[in-house]
């Protein structure tokens, strides 16, 4: 009886599968308008078109700015949300462009960017960046800590931690090694460095080893787990590592393209690029889905991008106030990650969005006191960087 149970199971697996190979089940229309999503948005999404074709950004701790990249390596820039105007922040010094900006919560940068470029690479060092500390200040040349940034970190937004990861790529692909691992930026010296490190799981944990991982963020509001990606893990899976226990939990628990971004500011939701391909790369027709983060595999649709042929949405950013979120306009066929535009997407006024999206007890962060205090922040010492690192070694692990 067991054992016929057991091929019973089987036949319904190879069913489910071939179901979407073949017949794509549950899988929305893509690629079937004509024209661009520009055409038609609806009236909470709205472009940030003084800007142009800008890429990857990032939030302040207070909502109130933004940093992104004017090209995929390129310049950073911050932008004011307040009056709508932007600086640049790295026109002051020579380098070879920025893959990343983020803000870290003593309120220096933290950049990825290659240290030098083969003028042979078509993709100007992408893929072989390595980690800069920019001061606040903006008094001198962005320091590197002689750590490599493979595409992007996760950057706490109360403590100085940050999690990044170790890979071979793209020496190495099929057997190269892919690390999470996570640390405490200490700024202060002459060379800033990554201090208490530890790694939190490699591709060991994930079936036959299929798992090349990237971090994503820190989930709010305690910040004591890393939500992160497993490409090639079941088709691409969203997921998240506790930083005190090891524990792994599959959040997304499906077999199309997911890729874990932004997180919602009560760690309730995360926005999700998803694709509903089983190729292990895909055509970049995706869209943003917001993704439950209690196990349950519940998924809601933000966008309809890729419902115009050619085109699709990435790299959504919620801010810290919850009532907005940036994302990008992305062009199938060209780079990953590529993007033809910044868009404001109103979370507070979209049907589509969660009735406990950022219900209480959530708050939204205070407005900054003045704008002075940022001018100049103080560098914590090395004793208050260590401090900040709230948890402790894993005492077990396991993937749920």
């Amino acid at each position: 009886m067991c054992s016929m149970a057991l091929r019973a199971r089987s036949i319904l697996r190879l069913a489910v599968f071939a179901c979407f190979v073949v017949l794509g089940c549950g899988a929305p229309d893509s690629g079937f308008r004509d024209g661009s999503p520009r055409d038609t948005l609806p009236d909470h999404i709205r472009p940030l078109a003084n800007l142009g074709a800008v890429a990857r950004p990032a939030w302040s701790a207070d909502g109130t700015r933004f940093l992104y990249l004017d090209a995929l390596v390129g310049d950073v820039f911050e932008y004011e949300v307040a009056t709508g105007t932007s600086r640049p922040l790295t026109h002051h010094f020579s380098h070879h462009g920025f893959t990343r900006a983020y803000y870290l919560a003593n309120g220096d940068y933290l950049l990825c960017g290659p240290a030098a470029v083969d003028p042979g690479d078509p993709e100007r060092g992408r893929w072989r960046a390595d980690f800069w500390l920019l001061g606040a200040a903006l008094d001198g040349p962005a320091r590197p800590f002689g750590e490599r940034c493979f595409e992007g970190p996760a950057v706490a937004r109360h403590s100085m931690r940050i999690a990044w990861v170790r890979t071979d790529v793209p020496d190495r692909i099929l057997r190269a090694r892919s690390e999470l691992w996570t640390g405490i930026v200490d700024p202060t010296g002459e060379v800033p460095r990554i201090v208490d490190e530890r790694k939190l799981a490699d591709r060991g944990d994930f079936f036959l080893g299929l798992g090349m991982l990237e971090p994503q963020d820190f989930r709010p509001p305690d910040e004591r787990e890393l939500l992160f990606t497993a490409y090639a893990h079941r088709g691409g899976e969203a997921m998240g590592v506790d930083l005190e226990t090891g524990e792994i939990v599959n959040y997304s628990q499906s077999p199309w393209y997911e890729e874990m971004e932004g997180v919602t500011p009560d760690g309730r939701f995360a926005l999700v690029e998803r694709e509903f391909t089983l190729r292990l790369r895909p055509s970049g027709a995706i869209d943003l889905w917001l993704l439950r983060l209690d196990g349950s595999g519940e998924f809601t649709r933000m966008t309809r991008f890729s419902e115009y042929r050619g085109f699709g949405a990435n790299n959504p950013v919620v801010n810290p106030d919850c009532r907005t979120m940036l994302h990008a306009l992305r062009e199938t066929g060209g780079e990953e990650g590529n993007s033809a535009g910044l868009f404001v997407y109103d979370l507070a006024a979209s049907p589509a969005s969660p009735a406990d999206l950022c219900a209480p007890p959530f708050t939204a962060p205070a407005a900054p006191a003045a704008k002075a205090a940022r001018a100049a922040p103080v560098a914590p010492a090395p004793a208050e960087v260590r401090a900040a690192a709230t948890a402790g070694p894993p005492r077990a692990k396991g993937i749920r």
